[in-house]
């Protein structure tokens, strides 16, 4: 079975940030694949470009087009914010991360590559959460 891809916000801003340059090979790699997003990754992905990379309004444009373009951007449904209530309480998850899990299992994704969530935890037995940076310093 090939693996189906959901990628967090913060790999993203690893792609752009040149402050680790290893991290930032690893996330170009990473993003650089058509994969499962959804809206909210587009907006922390826009907000953290425009605030802390003070990126443009232009340039914040691209960002959205380009993202758009590339992988497919699920929508936030009542279904998805109700089982991230019930993933919260399961696996003990943050507000906005049972959000990107719940997304990611609605659109039966088997792995969400993300820093902030626990390295190789399983959720539901059928998605992985991977910390690309494991063996980076």
């Amino acid at each position: 079975m090939k693996d189906r891809i959901f990628i967090d916000s913060n790999i993203f801003l690893y792609a752009f940030s040149d402050k680790n340059k290893d991290k930032q090979q690893v996330a170009k790699k990473i993003v650089l694949n058509p994969s499962c997003i959804s809206v909210q990754v587009v907006n922390e992905v826009s907000k953290n470009l425009l605030y802390k990379f003070k990126f443009n309004e232009n340039e914040i444009v691209k960002v959205v087009d380009s993202l758009y373009k590339k992988h497919i951007v699920a929508e936030l449904t009542q279904t998805i914010f109700v089982h991230a209530s019930n993933i919260r309480e399961k696996y003990n998850l943050s507000y906005y991360d049972s959000i990107i899990v719940s997304t990611a299992l609605e659109n039966e994704c088997n792995i969400v590559y993300s820093e902030d969530m626990q390295h190789n935890q399983l959720i539901e037995n059928r998605l992985t959460i991977i910390s690309p940076f494991e063996k980076c310093v």
